[in-house]
């Protein structure tokens, strides 16, 4: 998680964008750093880089005036655990891709202005439901 939190904030030339790609690769992989950051025996020295990266991103990314002034590293931390440990409930190809619209859904919301809308038709619940029984 270090490595891709330091990766795309080196290689993103604005920080939204690597905050995007930190939250998307990390939900993509299964990295879900809520757990690293909560658990104690983690290395501290670890958890604190992950945390320094992550916070120098948000800042930036205030600094452009690109992510929403009340948004945090802590928040960032929060919602991508969330994503990652998913719906367990659901078909793998169905859990995928909500995991997918999830992600663009949360980085749309995190934007101080407006942001793409994520690629196809929203998902009605009557959708879901079929879907997940289906």
């Amino acid at each position: 998680m270090i490595a891709l939190a330091e990766e795309a904030r080196a290689e993103e030339t604005w920080a939204f964008d690597a905050l995007s790609r930190f939250v998307a690769g990390c939900a993509g992989l299964g990295l879900d750093p809520l757990a690293a950051v909560g658990v104690a025996e983690a290395p501290g020295a670890a958890r604190d880089r992950l945390m320094k990266v992550l916070e120098d991103v948000v800042r930036a990314g205030h600094d452009e005036g690109a992510l929403r002034g009340d948004v945090g590293a802590g928040d960032v931390v929060g919602v991508v655990g969330l994503l990652v440990r998913g719906l367990p409930t659901v078909p793998a190809g169905l859990g995928e891709e909500l995991r997918e619209r999830a992600v663009r859904l949360v980085l749309a919301g995190m934007r101080a202005h407006p942001a793409p809308v994520p690629p196809g038709a929203a998902l009605t619940a009557g959708d879901l439901a079929r879907r997940v029984s289906g």
